[in-house]
């Protein structure tokens, strides 16, 4: 239903059935079921029309917060995934005797669905290192450290209220908030206490000359919220002697203390000097929207600005691209990394709500920063979770994508994120590509967009916005295919001064006037615009081929030997400048690289992939090989023999990835490198391409 609510106009089944994963069939069983209690309380049912959607009225939508803040809890199903986040919530909160149909109560389901949701509750736990164990007189109990139920508990929270908090301002979330801890028998607040908190928050990022994302604000509240809760049940964290001593030196000790302060008032809490130290880690690891310049001068950030130039190098050598403005990118990474490496540090994972995403849209990229974060992790002695390699991602595909050219600067857009800068690039750089007469002006906050005025012709938003009389288009932070298509149609229906549509619009609304009395005219011209817009261009993602597709057998070659690196490289190029997917020029630039940069194409013992700019003479994306028995140094002691040279000839940031994937899966197995390396014709070598080049 929020769905529908959200979205002004009309929703097209298909991006219902996309955006929640689910069946048409289901689409239809649950409408069904929401148009009944719509009806019960007297209000207009989802509405249809044939060919564009469904849509909401006005009358509805502006009743139904009222309502639903009314609803009998009785009367509401959770999902599978609320169901969970209950269950775990009330394990790790338990104060008494906890058993089977206390949780079944709970959740509103039978006996055989509790169970089945416990036992996936129990795995997540496991993972956590959190052990849930039974006894007939304790009923349920979870065993294990302090920091880890407080990690779980909190992005068991999240599920619960990012749902609610995704269609509420800042005014609204601080009442869900309030409302969901009474429903929970968690801990009680007033409106006026979690107003404090966010106060104080606010106040913590003055005295710290910061800004958090809208996303952190609300997840620092609901950190708080958790905190003061486990200390009024004597629930203590413990945080070692030799971190204290470390944290105490931080600016953002001070910043908690002074929180620590005023949750101690509001609450008749107290707060060690653990608790303290615990606070200032989730400061220095909240995702900020910039880096306080003060303190840069550090050797922890010396050393984070060293991890970041090896990251972004092993991304640029692993990926085959060439970042432009390196220095800016650096800049920029700092402000996502500073937080990121606490977080990893001491073990505070956030749970990012679009990893599956980006795992499922964009597999190279992550693959490639899973990679790359070795350098991090290196210098946390800890591994970063799918979820900080999710962050990463997003980052460095946003740059990617940045890499072309410049959109012709005729409408002025605005881009609304609350998941911090990483994500909004991401958004940014995906409708730049959309719109090439778009200018994207600004990608900016929540908060900044209820405190600020920008002049620009449209916003698009991942989260509703409060109106001002400007064009608001609500999407993913990722864009599917179907949101690119809707996003595209609605756009040029709002600014096609050619649209076919608008004669047939006016007629209408001609006749209309002389037998009917409009009452909204701008409304109905609005819908009757969106109904007549002629199809919308289809979108497609850029197609990655296969390294079969581009590896084949008339793009390899097997010598003996050659005389020396640079007879390697243009021996080697030379199929594909044959074939007409390069120009000399490309070659030239090849060897001018290693000329420069050092034996770098070296990548692995006896394997070099010989690369350079697409502007620098790729006409086509294409790949090709040799294999020499003898092997070429590419190093002036001597050193860095290479017996196994692939060219790559790239024409963009994306297109080659999938074949360099399976490219580089294929070349890390030992045997299938002596297979090359032993191969007295092309058939073997062809064979073991073959293998590494099946559909994901």
């Amino acid at each position: 239903m929020s769905q529908l609510v959200q979205t002004d106009g009309y929703v097209r089944l298909r991006d219902l059935t996309e955006k929640l994963q689910i069946s048409r069939r289901t689409v239809y069983y649950d409408l069904e079921k929401i148009n009944y209690w719509l009806t019960q309380n007297q209000l207009d049912p989802v509405q249809y029309v044939r060919t564009v959607g469904f849509y909401v009225t006005d009358k509805t939508k502006r009743a139904l917060p009222a309502m639903l803040s009314e609803v009998d809890k009785g009367q509401y199903y959770f999902s599978a995934k609320e169901r969970r986040a209950w269950l775990g919530i009330c394990l790790l909160s338990a104060t008494q005797p906890l058993f089977l149909q206390d949780l079944m109560d709970k959740i509103g389901v039978s006996r055989g669905t509790t169970n089945t949701e416990l036992n996936v509750v129990k795995q997540e736990l496991r993972s956590a290192q959190l052990i849930v164990q039974f006894n007939n007189k304790q009923g349920y109990t979870v065993v294990g450290n302090e920091l880890d139920k407080r990690k779980m508990l909190l992005q068991y929270w999240s599920r619960i209220l990012s749902m609610e908090w995704k269609a509420a301002d800042s005014a609204q979330k601080v009442s869900v908030l309030c409302r969901l801890m009474e429903r929970s028998d968690f801990l009680q607040i007033t409106v006026e206490q979690a107003t404090k908190i966010y106060e104080q928050i606010e106040s913590c990022e003055q005295q710290l000359g910061i800004q958090f994302t809208d996303e952190m604000i609300d997840h620092f509240a609901l950190s708080l919220v958790i905190i003061c809760n486990r200390l009024r049940h004597d629930c203590c964290v413990k945080v070692d002697e030799d971190k204290k001593a470390v944290l105490r030196n931080a600016a953002e000790y001070e910043a908690a203390r002074a929180i620590g302060e005023a949750l101690s008032d509001m609450f008749a809490i107290r707060l060690t000097d653990d608790e303290c130290c615990y606070l200032t880690i989730n400061l220095l690891g909240a995702k900020r929207n910039d880096v306080n310049d003060e303190g840069n001068s550090s050797i922890e950030i010396h050393h984070l600005r060293r991890i970041i130039r090896l990251m972004v190098s092993d991304f640029e050598k692993q990926a085959y691209v060439f970042f432009q403005n390196r220095t800016a990118i650096e800049e920029q990474m700092l402000i996502h990394i500073k937080p990121a490496y606490y977080r990893i540090k001491y073990g505070l994972e956030i749970e990012n709500p679009l990893t599956e995403t980006i795992k499922q849209t964009y597999p190279e990229i992550f693959k490639i920063t899973r990679k790359v974060a070795a350098h991090l992790e290196s210098y946390t002695g800890r591994k970063a979770s799918e979820h900080e390699i999710a962050y990463l991602a997003i980052y460095f595909g946003g740059w990617m994508k940045e890499q072309g050219s410049k959109p012709i600067q005729r409408k002025r857009a605005l881009v609304v994120c609350g998941n911090g800068i990483s994500t909004s690039r991401i958004l940014q750089s995906q409708l730049e590509s959309l719109f090439s007469a778009v200018d994207v002006v600004a990608a900016i906050s929540l908060r900044e967009y209820e405190t600020h005025s920008y002049e620009v012709d449209f916003v698009v938003s991942t989260t509703p916005l409060p109106k001002r009389g400007l064009p608001v288009f609500v999407v993913s932070p990722i864009l599917s295919d179907s949101e690119k298509e809707k996003l595209l149609s609605q756009v040029n229906a709002l600014f096609s001064e050619q649209n076919k549509s608008n004669h047939s619009v006016k007629t209408i609304l001609d006749i209309i006037k002389r037998h009917a009395q409009i009452l909204d005219e701008k409304s109905l011209q609005e819908e009757l615009t969106q109904y007549f817009q002629g199809g919308p261009q289809l979108i497609k993602e850029i197609r990655k081929p296969m390294l079969a597709e581009l590896l084949t057998e008339e793009m390899i070659q097997l010598k003996s030997e050659v005389s020396d690196w640079r007879e390697a490289i243009r021996l080697a190029a030379a199929p594909l400048l044959q074939q007409q997917f390069i120009e000399q020029s490309y070659i030239e630039a090849m060897i001018e690289s290693v000329q420069e940069m050092g034996p770098y194409i070296v990548i692995a013992p006896k394997i070099a992939i010989p690369h350079a700019r697409p502007e620098q003479g790729v006409k086509r994306l294409g790949m090709s090989m040799l294999r020499l028995e003898r092997g070429v140094s590419f190093a002036e002691d001597g050193s860095r023999d290479v017996n196994v040279l692939i060219v790559l000839a790239a024409v963009d940031n994306e297109t080659h990835l999938r074949a360099l994937a399976q490219l580089s899966s294929m070349l890390s197995e030992g045997e299938n490198l002596e297979t090359i390396l032993g191969a007295t014709t092309t058939e073997p070598i062809v064979e073991l391409i073959q293998r590494y080049s099946q559909s994901e």
